[in-house]
Parts: structure tokens; C-alpha cells; sequence
């Protein structure tokens, strides 16, 4: 029925049809495969957002020792993205508790109330909780020292835990405060006589406080502090994964520059 031209015309109409339809073929498998390669993985993490050198919030951005930490350990992981939520440490614990969150970078003690709960990475801060008086005030070295008296501390807190569980008499008048620049002026203007905070960044915080304040005496006790996790197979999983991280950047020497650019010091390290 059809004639030789016909029939050629047929035929390269096919030829065309098909390799219009190869040609997409392969487009859209070389489109899926370049977007496997950008695929998303966020990490979840929560801090307080307002102790200096370790997190603090300044407009919109976190800055910090725990922040470059926590930030350096998801980039070695790949993370794509670091979401950030800022609560007091109560709040944190919820979100941790509620699996809103991965992790906490805050200063976390990793002391052994908590470890009945959480699991915990190695530590990358080695500290103590230090007493902070007026600077002419030489009558307080300890917390015997401050029976009678009023100590400030941040609510919520691993030291407001020890000073309750220390003080079974109430000899101790106990403040708790949301934020920590709040206690130092108190100390300063004679409304509470001691604020009881972590050692590691106590002289930094002073030093940015212009105020006449001092540390007092030797620490009241000495901690660790580390990322806690759900003690679940997940947790246990990331917690795995932050401590292999950890490792690489304590040996290339991560941690002690990040802790010198912040605090001045080297706090990654026992003394």
C-alpha cells in the first residue's frame, strides 16, 4: 500500500520519535543522580545563648566555644545545616527528652545524676565551679564561708542542683537567676555577696564586665563537661559519631585553638 518513499519517511519519523524519547530518558536519570549528591542532613542542637566565650547570642548569630565546637564536629560529619534553639537549660533538657532536639551545647556537666538518664560524649571542656566575690572582699574562700549569706547562680543549673544538695540546714541564701551579666552587677552593688559559675570562663566573663570582681579561693568542685544524648540505640549512634569526631579534632589540635581563640585559654585539655 505504501510506496518506497512512504516508506522511508515512516521510518525516519520513528527513528526520530525514539530518539527524542532515549534522549529524555537519560536526561532525567542524569537529573536524578546530580541531586542525590546535594542531598540535605541537618543537625538539631540547643544552647543558652548567653554566657561569653562559650554561647553567646549577639543579633542573629551564636558565637562561642560550644558553638565552633559543635559546628566543627557537624561539618567532620557532613552535616549540610546546624539548626540552633536557644532555652535555659531546663527547656534544653525538654527538647532533648521530647526528641526535639539531637544535642545540647552548653556547658553541659556531665556529672553522675545525669548519666542515670543521659549518655554522654567524651569531654571537651575540663572545669570547676568557682565562687566570684567583690574585689575587696577577702572574707569568702568556700562555700563554709557563706553560711548566712546570698549566692547567686543560674537557674536551673548543675550548680544550683550542688548548693540545694549541700545546704541540707538553709544555711545558704540561694538566688537563681535567667541571666548571668544580671548576677555579676548584683555582686557588684552589694545585693548578693557571691555568684557561683563555671571556672573555665569566669575571668573572661569579669574581664568583659569592667567591674571590681574577683575569684574566690579554690573551686568548690572540679567536672567535665560533654554533649549529652538519649540513652537510646539512635542515641548512642550520633553519641558514637560525636566522639570519633571529637578525637580527629583534639589530635589535629582543633579543640585548643578554638578554645584559645574564645576563651584565651585551653580548657580542652585536664590540667
Amino acid at each position: 500500500m505504501f510506496g518506497k518513499k512512504s516508506v522511508v519517511l515512516l521510518i525516519l519519523a520513528m527513528t526520530l520519535v525514539l530518539g527524542a524519547c532515549g534522549s529524555k530518558t537519560t536526561n532525567d536519570s542524569e537529573s536524578a543522580s546530580s541531586g542525590s549528591n546535594v542531598e540535605s542532613k541537618e543537625l538539631n542542637l540547643a544552647t543558652f545563648g548567653v554566657s561569653i566565650g562559650f554561647s553567646k547570642k549577639d543579633g542573629d548569630k551564636l558565637e562561642g566555644y560550644d558553638i565552633a565546637v559543635a559546628e566543627a564536629v557537624a561539618k567532620y560529619l557532613g552535616y549540610t545545616k546546624v539548626n540552633w534553639t536557644t532555652a535555659d537549660m531546663a527547656g534544653m533538657f525538654g527538647m532533648l527528652d521530647a526528641g526535639k532536639i539531637d544535642t545540647i551545647a552548653n556547658q553541659v556537666e556531665a556529672n553522675e545524676k545525669r548519666k542515670e538518664k543521659y549518655i554522654f560524649s567524651q569531654t571537651y571542656i575540663y572545669s570547676g565551679a568557682q565562687l566570684i566575690v567583690r574585689a575587696d572582699d577577702d572574707s569568702i574562700q568556700s562555700l563554709a564561708d557563706l553560711k548566712g549569706k546570698k549566692i547567686g547562680v543560674d537557674v536551673g543549673t548543675s550548680k544550683e542542683a550542688y548548693l540545694r544538695a549541700n545546704d541540707p540546714n538553709n544555711e545558704l541564701n540561694i538566688t537563681t537567676y535567667e541571666d548571668p551579666s544580671v548576677i555579676l552587677n548584683d555582686v557588684a552593688l552589694k545585693r548578693i555577696d557571691a555568684y557561683i559559675m563555671d571556672r573555665a570562663g569566669a575571668q573572661l566573663l569579669i574581664d568583659n564586665s569592667g567591674l571590681a570582681l574577683k575569684k574566690a579561693g579554690d573551686p568548690v568542685y572540679t567536672y567535665e563537661e560533654a554533649f549529652p544524648f538519649p540513652n537510646t540505640e539512635e542515641g548512642k549512634k550520633l553519641r558514637d559519631s560525636f566522639n570519633e569526631a571529637l578525637q580527629a579534632l583534639a589530635a589535629d589540635g582543633t579543640l585548643t585553638k578554638l578554645s584559645n581563640e574564645h576563651l584565651k585559654q585551653d580548657i580542652s585539655k585536664a590540667n
